[in-house]
């Protein structure tokens, strides 16, 4: 209540704030923003594609950013805030809520181009960085895990973390979730293969039945931390998962990774050439859907469960093999990556030029990230 009445009270000072910022960015332009700190995949590609764009000289002016309370990781929020101008929550959410009175407020609005998608081909290098200090931390927390060689992570998506942590309904989200359990024959042939296995979460709903010496259920092993995400992330030789928020820690850091059961299918990271990509199965009328039939419904750029049921398109998780395939094909290549060339086969019916039904905006740079091989023979 207290905090209502304060907020209510800065109206005026706002307001004229507003005004003088207008007034000074006939000269110097400002902008005030947010940082979605509260969801980790937004929080770090949004960030890291605005520090990129703003090397770039897309952004002018200057920028000031705010977030909420309920940052998901302290650890990249304490090293954000040393790389941008950070004001009060308070002032920068009252800021762009009477900005809104004004014509024109989208200009005075801070955001990268188009969220976390690198439109402009500008994200080349990772803004988080570590100290000495937290890499000797990091390498006190691998031996700590018992590793010492080369590691993969693995992320699988429930709907654990987010039933858990918000009180807002996000079953909609549900349709990108996996069985873990599919992932245990990848697990198994990476461990042939003399790698460690992390299984990555913060909440996961079950335990992988997994019994090696150099297979750690980091979720469940009771040594997670949120320091430990961050590095384990930037460290790994490559990762593998689900579209989800910690696939942007490997993203950031420049690593290979092997994304499966991916959707939708055009908020893939095309850009990204180190990545590999194998999507669920749109599945209508019994039968599995072609490229074109999935673009052409506009099912590629479904972000809520509901639509696709309303299409009577079911979604079906790839197997166990395909699964297998693809880590496969990474392990097999690494550390021989970027891919060397496109595969015409995809890349000729993915819409590439498509536009955001959000804002209208293009969706995707250059495309250089690889299909799985073994994958793309089911659709070609």
């Amino acid at each position: 209540m207290a905090m209502r009445v304060f907020r209510f009270l800065c109206i005026p000072f706002v307001f004229a704030l507003v005004g003088f910022v207008r007034f000074v960015s006939r000269w110097k332009y400002i902008r005030v923003g947010e940082i979605w700190s509260d969801r980790l995949g937004h929080f770090i590609g949004n960030t890291e594609c605005y520090l990129a764009e703003k090397d770039a000289g897309i952004h002018q002016g200057i920028d000031f950013w705010y977030s909420r309370n309920n940052s998901c990781n302290s650890i990249i929020e304490k090293k954000y805030r040393k790389l941008l101008h950070t004001i009060p929550f308070t002032l920068g959410y009252l800021f762009n809520l009477c900005n809104r009175y004004f014509a024109g407020w989208q200009n005075y609005l801070a955001q990268p181009c188009q969220y976390d998608r690198d439109i402009h081909s500008a994200w080349k290098k990772p803004y988080l960085t570590f100290t000495k200090y937290e890499e000797w931390k990091g390498r006190r927390l691998l031996k700590k895990l018992g590793i010492n060689g080369k590691f993969v992570c693995l992320m699988v998506r429930d709907n654990e973390y987010l039933k858990k942590t918000f009180s807002t309904d996000f079953s909609y989200h549900n349709y990108r979730d996996s069985d873990a359990e599919t992932y245990g024959s990848a697990v198994l042939e990476l461990l042939d293969r003399g790698y460690t296995v992390i299984r990555m979460g913060v909440k996961v709903a079950s335990p992988l039945k997994i019994k090696h010496s150099r297979f750690i259920d980091y979720a469940f092993d009771g040594k997670r931390t949120e320091f430990g995400d961050l590095y384990l992330g930037a460290k790994c030789e490559f990762a593998v998962g689900t579209a989800c928020g910690f696939m942007s820690i490997p993203q950031a850091f420049d690593r290979p990774i092997v994304f499966v059961n991916h959707v939708p299918l055009e908020y893939t990271p095309v850009t990204n050439d180190k990545a590999l990509l194998i999507w669920k199965h749109h599945v209508k009328d019994g039968k599995r859907m072609t490229l074109e039939e999935i673009f052409q419904c506009g099912a590629g750029q479904f972000t809520d469960g509901n639509n696709f049921t309303k299409l009577g398109i079911t979604l079906e998780d790839n197997t166990a093999q395909e699964i297998w395939e693809a880590v496969s094909e990474m392990a097999e290549n690494y550390p021989n990556v970027p891919w060397k060339a496109l595969q015409p086969e995809f890349w000729s019916k993915f819409p590439i030029n498509s536009l955001s039904p959000y804002n209208g905006l293009r969706l995707h740079g250059n495309p250089k990230m690889r299909i799985g091989r073994e994958f793309m023979k089911g659709y070609t």
